[in-house]
């Protein structure tokens, strides 16, 4: 049987002291690029497996701990219920069909606001885009990428773009979360690190310094982790330690070498939330002092559920941001009667030629 955490139902409308203002160029991103398809032929696609994503800012070279000897682990982990907020944002991309010129997606982000374990949440979107090989460039501009980023051309060059288009829309909605927020925790997904030469860098310093004026606290969960010491998995140095339990990771232990030319902004924790439940890497916001740091993770514990050792809002958010197959059905009817296409089914090549063998991706 799967175990449920079981919560009141609260009423979606009374949102409090939220405001995410969609900035309007994304929403005429998505309008000029629509225009575009306008009576052209338009092959639906469902395949929530393997085109559903997330942003780009979460992927993260493999960085590895120099010294495996000197962690430092705060056992056990006591809870603060001091009544502090807590808020969760993610994000997600899904293609939904083909045209003759490229693909058309659709991105969603979602926050979800726990306060004394009263759940609320606002989805902003889904906003549909097409892209194409034409103008993939006014993309990236508009979302202040470099133009100059080398990528494969064709599809798998597009489905970049759809990640982007993901992160972006995030990132905005983090930032408009914490200039609003105050004395709260601020729940994201993935990791605080990024590239020199990717944008993403400036706004997610942005956020974490709007969000230390508020006296706000950054923690950002990683489902996945590239940190590794000796070869084995950070995660996996506390999975048999009774929870809740934080493990330390001092700074000078992460080999400079390996980080790929990417910059950590957040302190690097492993946590373990409850006792039977997984454990994570967690990034809290590393201009702040330990003491906070330790903090946060404590009135984490104390505020909010937690689910498998994954903290509930964020579960939340997650799930409230990715699309369903009924989401896409219904985008897919939405756009084929606004934009007057003409629905088709290309004959798929893969499954001509080789039958029941016919997987993999687009790009080969």
């Amino acid at each position: 049987m799967i175990e449920q955490i079981h919560y009141a139902t609260t009423s979606r409308y009374n949102f409090p002291q939220i405001s995410v203002g969609v900035p309007s160029k994304i929403i005429e991103l998505s309008l000029n690029s629509m225009s575009e398809i306008r009576d052209k032929c338009f092959q639906p696609w469902i395949d929530l497996g393997g085109q559903q994503m997330e942003g780009v800012e979460e992927q993260e070279g493999a960085i590895e701990v120099c010294n495996g000897d000197s962690f430092s682990l705060i056992s056990p982990l006591e809870p603060i219920p001091d009544d502090s907020p807590v808020v969760a944002v993610d994000a997600s991309s899904i293609k939904v069909g083909e045209t003759e010129s490229g693909i058309i997606c659709a991105v969603r982000g979602a926050v979800v606001w726990d306060e004394r374990k009263c759940y609320r949440y606002l989805r902003i979107g889904p906003f549909p885009f097409h892209i194409t090989e034409e103008n993939r460039k006014k993309v990236l501009s508009v979302l202040g990428q470099s133009q100059s980023i080398i990528f494969n051309s064709g599809i798998q060059f597009l489905v970049e773009v759809q990640s982007r288009l993901c992160s972006a829309l995030e990132r905005w909605i983090q930032t408009a979360i914490s200039d609003s927020v105050s004395n709260g925790i601020i729940l994201l997904d993935g990791a605080l690190s990024s590239r020199f030469s990717n944008s993403g860098f400036n706004s997610l310093e942005q956020i974490l310094r709007k969000a230390r004026d508020n006296s706000n606290v950054v923690l950002s969960f990683s489902k996945t982790s590239t940190v590794r010491v000796l070869g084995r998995k950070i995660t996996d140095l506390i999975t048999r330690q009774s929870g809740p339990c934080l493990l330390e990771i001092n700074d000078g232990m992460l080999s400079a070498s390996s980080r790929n030319n990417m910059r950590l902004l957040g302190k690097v924790y492993v946590v373990k939330l409850n006792e039977r439940g997984y454990a994570f890497r967690v990034d809290v916001d590393g201009a702040l002092p330990r003491e906070i740091q330790v903090m946060a993770v404590q009135r984490l514990l104390g505020n909010d559920l937690t689910f498998q050792g994954y903290p509930e809002t964020l579960r939340l958010a997650h799930i409230f941001s990715t699309f369903t197959a009924s989401d896409v059905i219904g985008i897919q009817r939405f756009i084929a009667e606004e934009y007057g296409l003409k629905v088709v089914s290309w004959p798929d090549i893969r499954k001509a030629l080789f039958g029941p063998f016919g997987t993999g991706g687009t790009g080969d």
